[in-house]
């Protein structure tokens, strides 16, 4: 479960594997030009609000993104190692994975041996973000999209949808008004 916190979430602006759908994972592949325009579209979007930490994943991509979009709020920036992107092992750079599906709803008989279990990608994961809203808030991870799945899934009305490149997205926990968490894309 996530921590009942105000927090924005960005993916990572675009790189030359996404581009060419390959699988990233915990290789550091850098932004390219447009996704260093993204970072900064982000940055503008997000200069009016009310930040306090910028918490981020080590891979190259995020923390790049991080610091951009950090020029315009000026908040210390937090590295959680928890933030990575899934370890897909020998199939990072690919671009045909027939066994992701089957990773992704856990049927782990059907997947690889040589990558990161989703249960456990997902654990890792809730648990760095209740870390990083440990921070003084409000917070904003920047991060990558495999790393939104798990928060996506955990929070009510979870639905699964991909998240763009770069895109802001606050989410506010339950009040008197809702009784369910909600997002709301910048």
């Amino acid at each position: 479960m996530i921590a009942q916190k105000q927090f924005y979430y960005v993916r990572h602006g675009q790189t030359d594997w996404n581009l060419e759908g390959r699988l990233q994972g915990n290789t550091n592949i850098a932004l390219n030009q447009t996704g260093v325009k993204q970072a900064g579209e982000a940055r503008d979007m997000l200069s009016g609000e009310m930040v306090a930490t910028v918490c981020c994943s080590p891979l190259i991509r995020a923390f790049k993104t991080a610091e951009i979009i950090n020029q315009g709020l000026n908040c210390p920036i937090v590295v959680l190692e928890g933030l990575r992107e899934c370890d897909f092992g020998p199939y990072e750079g690919t671009r045909h994975h027939h066994w992701l599906n089957d990773w992704l709803i856990g049927n782990s008989g059907l997947t690889p041996p040589e990558i990161e279990r989703v249960e456990d990608f997902q654990i890792r994961v809730i648990k760095a973000i209740n870390h990083a809203l440990d921070h003084a808030g409000p917070v904003l991870i920047v991060a990558h999209g495999g790393t939104y799945r798990p928060i996506n899934s955990t929070l009510p009305r979870g639905e699964q949808w991909d998240l763009p490149n770069c895109q802001p997205v606050r989410h506010d926990p339950p009040d008197e008004n809702n009784s369910s968490w909600t997002k709301t894309c910048l």
